[in-house]
């Protein structure tokens, strides 16, 4: 038996104790996802996962890497591949994080092709990389940010929306640029929208920089993504949002 499937029998015999056929398809058709669900609750699935590693702790981060990339590709309903996604996160695994989980997480960003699964890793897994090795991140997140995917753009473009300690704001706008103006997947709302969250986060701690961030672009940033990223400005500064009113 691989390393790992003891794990992964134990789960999946978990989750499919839990299914609940009635919530199954709301949960499908809410996802817009080709995959189905078994229709158990965030809450729940994440109770059966931590008492599975519990069951079955991993020991080093070659096995958990493998056993996430198997878990995942093997997946038969989409709470496997949350589980999958969240596994290093658990309990015992936390410590096992390092740069080799980057590439099982690049693949299910590419592979997943939607906003749950970008969003969870951009907003958990890539922060914690970015901390462990930031000269390393910094250079695929910039990669990310000019290639062919657009959920690895997202990705750049959000994973710093949650951090304090060690937020870089250069990196965070040479992830934005790319994507804005005439840039690819510029008029792709998904790309639209991240930047604008993206900007919202950044603007409870810098709301000038933002402000003026969109002043220079303003030409460049789409109305959907100019609203998102001054919200918090427009509430903190009704004069603010007097002068961007009459903004064209």
């Amino acid at each position: 038996m691989a390393p790992g499937q003891p794990l992964i029998d134990d789960l999946r015999a978990r989750l499919a104790a839990h299914a609940d056929a009635a919530r199954a398809g709301p949960m499908q058709a809410y996802m817009k996802s080709s995959m189905p669900f078994l229709g158990i609750a965030a809450p729940l699935r994440r109770r059966l996962q931590a008492d599975a590693v519990r069951a079955h702790p991993l020991q080093d981060t070659a096995t958990l890497a493998a056993t996430m990339r198997r878990l995942w590709r093997e997946a038969r309903h989409r709470e496997e591949r949350y589980a999958a996604m969240e596994l290093a996160r658990i309990g015992p695994h936390a410590k096992l994080i390092d740069l080799a989980l980057l590439p099982v997480y690049e693949e299910m960003i590419v592979a997943s092709a939607w906003w749950d699964i970008c969003d969870d890793i951009s907003g958990n897994a890539l922060p914690r990389l970015l901390q462990l090795d930031p000269q390393q991140m910094k250079s695929v997140l910039r990669a990310w940010a000019v290639g062919d995917d657009l959920w690895l753009r997202r990705a750049a473009i959000l994973c710093q929306r949650r951090l304090k300690a060690g937020f870089d704001a250069v990196l965070l706008y040479e992830c934005i640029l790319p994507s804005i103006g005439s840039g690819r997947f510029a008029d792709e709302f998904f790309i639209r929208k991240g930047i604008g969250w993206a900007l919202r986060e950044r603007a409870y701690a810098a709301p000038d920089e933002v402000q003026a961030f969109c002043r220079e672009y303003a030409a460049q940033l789409a109305p959907l993504t100019r609203r998102e990223a001054l919200r918090v400005v427009l509430r903190q500064s009704p004069a603010a949002s007097a002068r961007l009113r009459r903004r064209p």
